[in-house]
């Protein structure tokens, strides 16, 4: 099960959240907007340093070295990934994402990476919403545990940088944790 920890307030659910949504950007499109790198540079996200992508276009940890570092499982389910592109950040709905992440450190206590946090408007509610909207946000994968896969990233900390709804909070952990370790 992933969890949703706020920081400040902490009782803030996602309606809370979604007050005053409208009034920053503009409704995107029925899907999730394509993240791109090139996306991020014109957000005014410029990634200095960056390593390049250690994982296969599918994510999965190629075997070059890379076994030695943490990976992360999305939704802690999955295959092992080092690097990915996205993550699903609220996994019993898939209505917030993580995209278009570019990495500038993974090493066997924390990653770092710039990205674009994607998220489903809910209105009227969330299965009958088509309007998404995003902003740039970093994202550090951290607390590795060792499991029978190996070891995993097991907190993710999103951090809103870009312009965001004046009630939603700038930093918001998600578990990582591995579901079962079989």
């Amino acid at each position: 099960m992933r969890l949703r920890t706020y920081a400040g307030a902490g009782t803030a659910i996602l309606a809370v959240v979604l007050a005053g949504w409208a009034s920053f950007a503009q409704p995107a499109t029925a899907q999730p907007p394509e993240a791109s790198p090139a996306n991020i540079g014109s957000a005014g996200i410029t990634p200095a340093n960056v390593a390049p992508q250690a994982a296969s276009a599918g994510g999965v940890v190629p075997k070059t070295g890379y076994e030695d570092v943490p990976a992360v499982e999305d939704c802690g389910l999955g295959k092992s990934q080092v690097r990915p592109q996205s993550l699903i950040l609220t996994c019993a709905d898939g209505n917030d994402l993580a995209k278009g992440l570019v990495w500038s450190k993974w090493s066997p206590s924390v990653a770092y990476a710039r990205g674009v946090d994607t998220w489903n408007a809910c209105v009227p509610y969330c299965a009958a919403s088509k309007t998404w909207y995003s902003t740039a946000a970093t994202f550090t994968l951290n607390k590795p545990v060792h499991t029978t896969r190996g070891w995993l990233f097991e907190r993710l900390t999103v951090h809103i940088i870009g312009p965001a709804p004046r009630k939603m909070e700038r930093f918001i952990t998600f578990s990582e944790a591995p579901v079962v370790d079989a």
